[in-house]
């Protein structure tokens, strides 16, 4: 039995569901952005995360408080 034919884009999956995980996130810093107050931690963690791939707590911890030392 050959299987290998069905595994031609095996890498094909993890785009698309990265892709739609950066459409989700997209659109929920959209929202957050449209917050009172909130613009400034938006577009850090926008960048934070959709751009540098950045998903560690502590990180993420910072960008959404930015007074706190």
């Amino acid at each position: 039995m050959d299987t290998t034919s069905g595994n031609d884009h095996s890498s094909e999956p993890a785009t698309q569901v990265k892709s739609v995980a950066a459409g989700i996130l997209g659109e929920f810093f959209d929202a957050l952005e449209g917050e009172d107050g909130l613009a400034d931690v938006s577009a850090g963690l926008r960048k934070m995360v959709l751009d540098d791939g950045v998903f560690a707590e502590l990180a993420i911890r910072a960008a959404m408080f930015l007074d706190a030392s």
